[in-house]
Order: C-alpha cells, then structure tokens, then sequence
C-alpha cells in the first residue's frame, strides 16, 4: 500500500473516530437531560445499548488509528 493511500486511510479514519466521539458526548448530554424524565428506565437501556455499539465502534477506530500510524511511520523511515 502506498503512502499515500495510507495517509488517506488515516485520515478518514481520525475524521470517523472524531464524529463517533462527538456521538458519543452528544449521547450523554441527552442522558443527563432524561434523568428528570417519566419514561427514565426504557431511555436509558436504549440509551446504553446505543452507547456500547458506540463504543465498540470508537475502540476499533482508534485501534485503526494506530495501525495506520505505525505503518505510515514505517514506510517514511524506508524511504529515508
């Protein structure tokens, strides 16, 4: 893989992990907001099931991140 498309890769990976982050905080907001709620016990397990997939998700992404990281790292070290 060329450098060039790793550079890519990593960068729409960083752009990926930043809108799942974003999801994330966004998620929590509304969990604060519910807890004055009626209906708080059915919110909240949608509210975790959605944050663990969330999670998972970030996880792999910032794994990936890494990856990328090192091969793009390893590449511009054989080039010089």
């Amino acid at each position: 893989m060329t450098n060039r498309s790793l550079k890519r890769r990593w960068l729409r990976t960083k752009m990926a992990l930043s809108q799942t982050v974003d999801k994330i905080l966004s998620i929590n907001r509304r969990r604060k907001w519910l807890s004055s709620s009626a209906d708080f016990a059915n919110d909240m397990d949608e509210i975790d099931q959605e944050l663990k997939v969330l999670n998972k998700i970030a996880d792999h992404q910032a794994r990936l991140l890494k990856k990328y990281e090192t091969e793009i790292g390893t590449t511009v070290s054989k080039n010089y």
